[in-house]
Formats: C-alpha cells, structure tokens, sequence
C-alpha cells in the first residue's frame, strides 16, 4: 500500500479502441490496480478514447498534482510509444510545468517470456511435434515483428518447441496454408495473440481460430488476465512512488 500523496499522481495510458470490451477490460484492471496501490490514479488513452493524454494532464495540473507517474500499456517500442508517448510528455511537462516521469514499459522478452513459458509449457506434449505461433498488431516500424520474431524463437529454444511463425493480425491465412503444408498431422498448434487487453484485433484473432476445425490446439488469454502481469505493473509503479516521492 501507498501513503497517498495529493501532490503525486499515477497515470496509466491505454491505446484505445472503438471496441467496447477493450474499455471495459482496461477499466477493471484500473480499479485492480487501484486498490492495490490506494493513491490517486488516473486513466488517459492515446486514441480514440478519452480522456487523452494532454486532456488528463491538463486535468491533473488544475487538481494541484506536481508529479506524475505516466505508465504506458503498451508492449513494443512502436510508433506509439516513441511519438505518440514519450515526444509529447516531454511537450507537456516543459508547457504544464509538470514534472512526469515516465515508467519503462513491460519488456516482452526480460518479463512476460517467463510467465508465458510456465503456461505453454503445461501445454506441450512431448509425443506430438509442438508449434507455437505469435500475433500482434500491425506496424510500420520493422522493430516491432523484430521483437516479435526475437520473443517466439527465444520462447522455442527454452522450450524446445519444433516450429514457431510470427505474423500481425490479419495475416491468419497465411499460417494456415503454412500449416497445411506440414506431412506431419502429429501436432499440438499453440498460438498467442500478443495483446495486454482484450480489444477488437484480438477479438478477431480469436474469432478466426474457433472457427476452425483444428484438433489439439490452444489460444492463450490476453497478458493483463494473468495476476502475474498484474502484479509486475503494481510492483513497477509503487517502486517508482517510492522513489519520486
């Protein structure tokens, strides 16, 4: 628990999205993670959503909030995070006179990979050839499928996984007929979308994959369902309270 401090706000920022399970998924983990820390918390989006990023901090700044504590939900170092994030809270700080610091974000391969692997690992059946396939949003940034690309191989080689494919969501065909070219029929597919929250893309994801007519294979739930995750946010903000404040 934290002493709450008027002068000292945590922000978490969401992508956003017009899918209305996303919102609802994103505002019950806030109130998780509220109560958890108990000290003023607020939510911001980077778009479609509100409130935005610059409206939330305006609002904070009138509420006599001189530090904050700007945690993104995000996963890859995208277009997003470079731009849409980290440019305009150092924008923001200068014009609002706001000191934000600015909290790494989850580290795919250094803090899911492990909590991931538990999970997959309980999966694999070691008389069935094991294939493990990723899914994330599309990006124009070649970072992002690198990272992708470095998290699946990284996850086969602890595992011991036979075959692994990376691809954005959209591009589910394309693993299908990869798929069908197999002449071992022998498998256990395991595929995760790579998404914190469940939303519209990862809905359709999902939706693609129940619909076929596969045996022996599992669809991993989104990251912040997993109390691991969780945690790891609530560990990351109250450390850096501690510090700041």
């Amino acid at each position: 628990m934290l002493k709450n401090n008027n002068e000292i706000a945590i922000v978490l920022c969401g992508h956003g999205s017009s899918f209305n399970l996303y919102i609802q998924d994103f505002k019950k983990n806030h109130k998780i993670i509220e109560k958890k820390i108990t000290t003023s918390c607020y939510i911001c989006f980077i778009e479609k959503n509100e409130p935005n990023i610059e409206n939330c901090l305006r609002l904070i700044k009138k509420k006599g909030v001189k530090k904050v504590i700007f945690f993104p939900f995000l996963l890859f170092n995208g277009e997003h995070f470079e731009h849409d994030i980290k440019s305009k809270i150092e924008e923001l700080s200068k014009s609002l006179s706001l000191k934000i610091k600015l909290i790494e974000k989850i580290s795919l391969t250094e803090e899911v990979m492990p909590m991931i692997e538990k999970k997959i690992s309980k999966i694999i059946n070691k008389s069935k050839t094991s294939i493990l396939a990723t899914f994330c949003s599309r990006s124009k940034n070649p970072k992002v499928s690198s990272e992708q690309k470095k998290y699946t191989q990284k996850i086969a080689k602890n595992l011991n996984i036979d075959k692994t494919y990376s691809y954005f969501v959209g591009e589910e065909t394309k693993f299908i007929e990869e798929i069908k070219k197999l002449k071992n029929e022998n498998y256990v597919l395991i595929i995760q979308p790579i998404f914190l929250f469940k939303g519209y893309l990862q809905n359709k994801n999902m939706s693609f994959f129940k619909k076929l007519k596969i045996k022996n294979f599992h669809v991993l739930n989104t990251l912040m369902t997993s109390n691991d995750i969780q945690s790891l946010v609530v560990k990351k903000l109250k450390r850096t309270f501690h510090i700041i404040n």
